[in-house]
């Protein structure tokens, strides 16, 4: 995730920092106060011994997390860096972990859907300890892959401000760090996801309960969208790297491609924050079915139970 363009030092506020700026703006208005009211509608209704409302919550607070340094990556980006070394590689790290932990959370609600409906013996048997094992582990893993954050942000000098960016390193450096982060943050997760749906979706309809299913089609939902909006940053990365390998044999041409992907880095990178503003309005189009599934199956369980 680029927090901030840094290819180009000479560059002042560009049209696309102008534009990813009110992006940014405007995915916290909406996103920060929607996935409080998000949190606050899981305690209230859904069942708290249920892992996927965990994972709920999980990807709820990772979002918040996340668009509460939009403020300061907007203020960044028009007015300069004015709060030392330190608090940028901080947010920096902050956000980053916030991101990944985001990918985890919802990579590990298609796996848990998986397994709890298509091998329930196999996901009983981790248990309540297991289960916050895997939301701690989701967190240390997002922690990790996040340090490289700190290592390439810094505060760097274009023309009159300084800005809190990513440092501009050689084809050598950037080549394998966006190979690596395209293979980690997009096609793993893409590959287990896409994996458990196809098992999913063979045995929802037979063995699923009327509650089960529709909870099912809510993660499938987060998931969808989640695909969706950061399938764009990661097409410009692949982009980024085709035209890196291509730079000796095509030097004019690789270097137009990848101050266009730069021009665009801030603009996708904004976007894949609206789909934290996406997720409450799937929770809220989904809570009356769920409640009315829950009361519905409560209602059988007393007719069978009377029977």
């Amino acid at each position: 995730m680029q927090l901030t363009n840094s290819s180009d030092p000479g560059s002042g506020l560009s049209e696309a920092n102008l534009v990813s700026s009110v992006l940014m703006g405007c995915f916290c208005a909406v996103g920060v106060p929607g996935n409080v009211a998000v949190i606050v509608m899981i305690v209230w209704w859904f069942k708290k011994d249920n892992f996927t409302v965990h994972l709920m919550l999980n990807l709820a607070a990772a979002d918040i997390l996340g668009l509460l340094t939009l403020p300061v990556w907007m203020y960044n980006q028009i007015h300069g860096w004015t709060i030392g070394r330190s608090l940028c590689k901080f947010l920096a790290s902050l956000a980053y972990c916030s991101v990944y932990s985001s990918l985890l959370t919802v990579t590990m609600m298609s796996v848990h859907r998986c397994l709890q409906i298509c091998f329930p013996e196999l996901w009983a048997k981790l248990g309540k300890s297991g289960e916050r094992f895997l939301l701690f582990l989701i967190w240390t893993t997002g922690f990790v892959f996040s340090v490289p954050a700190i290592l390439s942000q810094e505060v760097v000098e274009r023309e009159s401000k300084q800005e809190c960016g990513r440092i501009a390193y050689s084809d050598e450096y950037r080549l394998p760090v966006a190979t690596l982060e395209t293979l980690l943050a997009f096609f793993l997760p893409f590959s287990i996801m896409v994996t458990s749906y196809y098992y999913l979706h063979r045995r929802v309809t037979q063995k699923a309960l009327i509650r089960s299913r529709r909870l099912t089609k809510l993660v499938t939902r987060i998931v969808v969208t989640f695909i969706i909006f950061w399938t764009p940053y990661h097409i410009l990365n692949l982009v980024e790297i085709f035209a890196i390998c291509l730079r000796r044999a095509y030097p004019d041409s690789s270097g137009r491609v990848l101050a266009f992907t730069s021009s665009l880095g801030d603009i996708a990178g904004s976007f894949t924050f609206i789909n934290s503003c996406i997720n409450p309005l799937l929770y809220a189009c989904a809570s009356r079915s769920l409640r009315h599934s829950r009361e519905t199956e409560k209602t059988t369980i007393v007719q069978t139970s009377s029977i």
